[in-house]
């Protein structure tokens, strides 16, 4: 469906545990809002240097610095995310533990996005929130930050509750992709609507 409309590479990296039938959803699911192609790397145990014994889950800044470390030098990803399942947490304010959906840090080039937080009774709500977080950190990747989302922006921050992730459309405002244009001289689809139908299966 899409032909690489952009000259950017995003790297999808699975970590330890993970959904792997949310792979095909969140890998077309980039394609559809970014335009950008994605290869999809072998699977990778999660960094031992990641575990945060005290919270019982993994730091996702500490999981950041290894795939910056291990899977960029490698040369191929213009961004990474990595895709995991396990609970992953991040300091937010005076939080030291705060456990979270994901985290990109901004201008990249990494990011790690957990399915932990996502379940749901309904599949396709849990495969609207793999997508759309998926999308929303590799923005920070790109360079965006929450003040770049309004609501329903794919930017839009999620407030510590999926359920925010909900209410967004899964799709750029014009604002957030003319930034990412400007920044990284690339053009990416205008849409009008999110084809969930084929990010979800596929073609038929």
């Amino acid at each position: 469906m899409i032909s690489g409309i952009a000259a950017i590479t995003v790297c999808l990296v699975p970590l330890g545990a993970h959904d792997a039938t949310l792979v095909g959803p969140v890998t077309r699911g980039i394609e559809h809002v970014y335009g950008f192609d994605v290869n999809v790397l072998p699977a990778r145990d999660l960094p031992k240097a990641a575990w945060y014994p005290k919270g019982k889950r993994y730091r996702a800044e500490k999981i950041l610095d290894y795939l910056d470390a291990e899977v960029a030098p490698a040369g191929g990803c213009d961004a990474i995310v990595g895709w995991t399942r396990v609970d992953v947490s991040t300091t937010k304010g005076k939080i030291d533990d705060w456990g979270v959906l994901g985290l990109g840090r901004i201008g990249g080039p990494s990011a790690v996005v957990s399915s932990y937080r996502m379940r749901a009774r309904a599949r396709a709500t849990v495969v609207h929130r793999a997508v759309k977080t998926v999308n929303h950190e590799l923005g920070h990747v790109l360079g965006l930050d929450h003040g770049a989302g309004a609501d329903g922006c794919v930017m839009d921050d999620a407030r510590g509750t999926v359920r925010s992730v909900d209410r967004e459309s899964g799709l750029l405002c014009p604002h957030e992709r003319t930034a990412i244009e400007d920044k990284w001289h690339v053009t990416l689809p205008e849409r009008d609507h999110f084809d969930w139908a084929w990010v979800a299966d596929g073609p038929k």
